[in-house]
């Protein structure tokens, strides 16, 4: 029976100090990739010390990957850049840093067009950096949305000088697998750090500005994930937020007047845990729409110095105070509260805040670093092919059992059996669409009938990490999971999509007119009635057992697996931090003898062609868990209901923080849980 199982649920429906903030460079080598293009004076007419605009020549290499390659890194030494005017980034660009120093784009003081507000712009701005939903050269920009994917600024700083009022550093309203990572923004007299968060940003320093950042909600309306941010010297809010969804940790502001103030008359769903506020003048937290059922705001070990007030209520006027000079938020919540599946749901603020006599230290980052660039050995150069058609296996079984940190260029490498890592094996990619591991369909290891055959393996208990990587396990090989992750709690699966159906890019710069194949495949499916042949009939695509560790920027997504996450019996701690799993025909996640697991923004998308009938979550024999800011959504072309979104057996201890069960039309799920054993 559920002995415990509480849910903070919609109605109806963080960063080290200052100086522990990883400031340096994580790549500091050339990293040699045949595909990619390089920012440098060999190929473009540029140079790196500060003087010379490069911004044409910056958006000319951008444009020259999409025109030629559809997807791809721009890799940007060490140096200073100067630009003068908004550089357009299209969808699944990356643009990537590397030496020994990271390098440091400037917008040039009082550059044109950065000195006014821009009143047709929802912004209100202009950006250095405008990651757009399409567009090339001669193509009008439009802005980053839910079909925008794979796009990433990393290991580049950023800096306004001055006479730019209106100027912000980036505009991201992107989606799955787009990140800002490793950067810091000095906004100075600028106008905002960020515009519209999408995804996922880890480990971002904010100076200066109006506002560190400033959002609307995300494009597909899921929450963000926000690791290891610090914010310092704002003028108005280190965040201004409408309905952004953010999920923090481990966030440190100090000097601001706010932490967080939501816009007047909206609601949102805020979940932060493991962050520190030092010099708050005005409230750390201003909610709007207090006590509406829409609002979700929970703080969880919140540590802080000098901050008088702790929330604010807009509306009303009061206000939930600190505790002295030092105090601890060990537990605050404002929200609709159900604590247990047999209380009636409460509208309430609950604040459990608790004096310290000193400050603590700051929690440590808990994301596993990179090996340095010098330890990487090269697949490419050890003769990997990565063509989509020659069988590298033997290449990566040699790779594995010689060299612990593998650098995996860009490419779609065939292997033909299951590769096996070692305890210490790093695979490291550095853009998931464009470097995949696949298989050619009825690959006879994958083939048949019998027990589920991993294409990519770790050993129990190992500290792998594995990154930046798409696997891809085709249609039609019956007992294929693409991942079987048994590593230990200080283990890393980083920004790895799981190919198949939604998010399937071409390469080149047009699609290749083939001759559409009479079996089905990811990357040309065959549909009867508009229902692919090949779905369903795969095992699951990550398979986490008796594995821990750090679950980071994962998108599941092919339909062709039962379900695109199952865990079970595994006691491993583990964290999923920004998880996509969806379009699947019969589950979308199952849990079965779980426990120590902690889910921050998982989101969760039936479709109306794939699963009208789809289970999002199953819960079996799990405890000790806690899911926050968890996004449970059927699109809106659905055309039935759905009875329930979560269904347990047998579970006690789990917590779900700011659930968000909700679909954009009537056809709704009737209630968010429905547990098994209480038949309610």
């Amino acid at each position: 029976m559920i002995a415990r199982l509480s849910l903070f649920i919609l109605a109806g429906s963080l960063a080290m100090t200052k100086s522990g903030l990883h400031g340096e460079s994580v790549y500091q080598g050339r990293i040699n990739d045949p595909e990619a293009v390089y920012f440098t004076p060999e190929n473009y007419a540029i140079t790196a010390d500060g003087k010379t605009d490069v911004s044409a020549e910056l958006q000319k290499a951008i444009n020259q990957i999409k025109n030629e390659k559809n997807f791809g890194i721009l890799f940007i030494p060490s140096g200073r850049y100067r630009i003068s005017k908004t550089i357009y980034v299209p969808p699944a660009i990356r643009l990537i840093g590397y030496g020994e120093e990271r390098p440091l784009i400037c917008l040039a003081p009082n550059s044109p067009g950065f000195q006014a507000p821009v009143e047709s712009d929802k912004g209100q701005a202009n950006y250095m950096f405008w990651f757009t939903g399409g567009g090339v050269e001669g193509d009008r920009p439009r802005d980053a949305g839910a079909g925008t994917f794979y796009s990433a600024i990393a290991n580049i700083d950023l800096q306004i000088e001055k006479g730019n009022p209106y100027a912000v550093a980036l505009r991201t309203h992107f989606a799955q697998h787009c990140y800002v990572e490793n950067v810091r923004i000095d906004i100075g007299d600028g106008k905002a750090g960020l515009f519209d968060v999408g995804n996922e940003m880890d480990n971002v320093a904010f100076y200066g500005g109006d506002y560190g950042i400033y959002t609307t909600k995300t494009s597909p309306s899921w929450p963000m994930m926000m690791l290891d941010t610090y914010f310092e010297g704002q003028r108005k809010a280190a965040i201004y937020t409408q309905e952004g969804g953010l999920t923090i940790l481990r966030l440190h502001a100090r000097d601001v007047p706010t932490v967080i103030e939501i816009k007047t008359n909206y609601s949102d769903r805020i979940f932060m845990e493991e962050c520190r506020f030092e010099n708050i003048d005005s409230p750390a937290i201003i909610i709007s729409n207090e006590k509406n059922a829409a609002n979700q705001i929970s703080l969880r070990n919140i540590d802080c110095c000098q901050v008088p007030v702790l929330v604010h209520y807009r509306r009303s006027g009061a206000q939930t105070p600190g505790a002295g000079a030092l105090y601890r938020v060990v537990n605050y919540t404002h929200g609709v509260h159900i604590d247990s599946l047999t209380a009636a749901p409460v509208v309430d603020a609950r604040a459990d805040v608790q004096p310290l006599q000193s400050l603590p230290d700051f929690p440590r980052r808990d994301i596993p670093a990179l090996p340095p660039t010098k330890e990487w050995v090269n697949l490419v150069e050890l003769g990997a092919i990565g063509d989509g058609v020659t069988d590298n296996t033997r290449i990566f079984q040699e790779a594995i059992a010689k060299h612990a940190a593998i650098y995996i260029p860009q490419g779609w490498y065939v292997v033909s059996e299951p590769l096996k890592l070692k305890p210490e094996t790093c695979l490291i990619g550095l853009h998931p669409i464009a470097t995949q591991i696949m298989l050619l369909e009825s690959t006879p290891a994958f083939s048949g009938f019998g027990a589920p055959q991993p294409l990519l393996e770790t050993p129990i208990g190992g500290a792998n990490i594995v990154t930046g990587i798409g696997l891809n396990t085709g249609a039609f090989n019956y007992r294929a999971v693409a991942c079987k992750w048994m590593a230990g709690e200080k283990s890393l699966l980083n920004d790895v999509k799981f190919v198949g159906g939604h998010g399937s890019m071409q390469r080149g710069p047009r699609r290749r007119n083939w001759q559409r194949p009479g079996i089905s495949s990811p990357n040309e499916p065959v549909y009867d009635r508009w229902h692919d042949r090949a779905w369903d009939n795969q095992y699951w695509s990550l398979w986490i057992t008796q594995g821990g560790g750090i679950i980071k920027n994962i998108w599941s997504a092919s339909s062709y697996a039962t379900s695109g996450l199952f865990i079970s019996n595994t006691s491993t701690p583990g964290r999923i931090y920004a998880m996509s799993v969806e379009h699947h025909i019969r589950n979308e996640v199952r849990m079965k003898n779980v426990a120590n697991w902690r889910v921050y923004a998982l989101q969760l998308e039936e479709e109306y062609t794939e699963g009208p009938d789809c289970q999002p979550i199953e819960l079996q024999d799990c405890r000790q868990m806690v899911f926050a800011n968890l996004y449970l959504f059927r699109t809106i072309r659905l055309k039935t209901p759905y009875p329930h979104s979560i269904r347990t057996w047998n579970c006690r201890d789990v917590e779900m923080l700011n659930v968000h069960n909700y679909s954009q039309i009537k056809y709704t799920t009737d209630v968010p849980l429905y547990d098994v054993n209480l038949d309610r």
